[in-house]
């Protein structure tokens, strides 16, 4: 069985220096109160700053969808797409109305 290793002295030689864990078993209390004060203000950060994945933004846009299966894009165009442009470009106070029409679907 091997010698167990001891806690090297301040003036010991480079090559007998012990591993960072005795520093840690020397210092115990310290270590413990930096672990517990790192814990306490990851604990106070974690419900103090605010997070969102997000931005709280407010954009005046609303989008309307259609879907009409396979219908062909000038089918669409005229049964759907335009009436719908037709009635959304009633509503008061509107800048801007912008549609896209593919096979089957308005937007």
């Amino acid at each position: 069985m091997s010698e167990p290793l001891s806690i090297p002295q301040q003036g010991a030689p480079l090559e007998e220096v012990a591993p960072p864990s005795y520093w840690f078993a020397r210092h115990s209390k310290s270590t413990i109160f930096l672990i517990t004060t790192l814990a306490l203000v990851g604990g106070y950060l974690a419900f103090s700053i605010p997070v969102a994945v997000f931005p709280s933004t407010d954009f005046p846009r609303i989008v309307i969808g259609v879907d009409n299966g396979v219908m062909p894009i000038d089918q669409m165009m005229v049964t759907i797409t335009r009436p719908l442009e037709e009635a959304v470009n009633s509503v008061p106070g509107l800048e801007v109305v912008k549609s896209i029409t593919s096979r089957g679907s308005a937007e």
